[in-house]
């Protein structure tokens, strides 16, 4: 007959890995913090409008003047710009894929309304992140 001691190890020793992911899962959380602005309106924040070059508009909370003020008022400015070319981008790729899955039905399936509904889509945030490339250019 086995030690009847040994079972609570086992089971304590198949549990640790879950144990372990769940006191990292908690431990992440107090270590990220909230962002102080953010690029689209929500509930309970006010807006601003950006004093950099891009004049991107932000949106902080209402304790945001209080909390961010000097140096690390500065230091907020370049990421709401980082974060606002970051979104163009990647709202840049978005619609270059969709206009290239429209294309790809028209080619494959012989679909011509895809064909004309990838002509006539567009790709303002392409436009856009060209445009704001061109200012930053100018700005250096």
């Amino acid at each position: 007959m086995e030690n009847q001691g040994d079972d609570g190890r086992g089971v304590f020793v198949q549990l640790m890995p879950i144990l372990i992911l769940i006191l990292v899962s908690v431990l992440s959380q107090f270590m990220v913090s909230s962002s102080p602005f953010s690029l689209s309106l929500r509930p309970s924040v006010s807006h601003i409008t950006g004093e950099s070059h891009l004049s991107v508009i932000s949106y902080v909370a209402d304790n945001f003047s209080k909390e961010y003020t000097g140096s690390s008022l500065k230091a907020v400015k370049p990421n709401v710009e980082d974060d606002y070319i970051a979104n163009l981008w990647n709202n840049c790729w978005k619609e270059k894929q969709q206009n290239e899955g429209f294309l790809y039905w028209d080619r494959y399936f012989g679909d011509t309304v895809m064909y004309h509904k990838a002509q006539e889509m567009g790709t303002p945030c392409c436009s856009q992140l060209s445009e704001t490339m061109k200012s930053l250019e100018n700005f250096w």
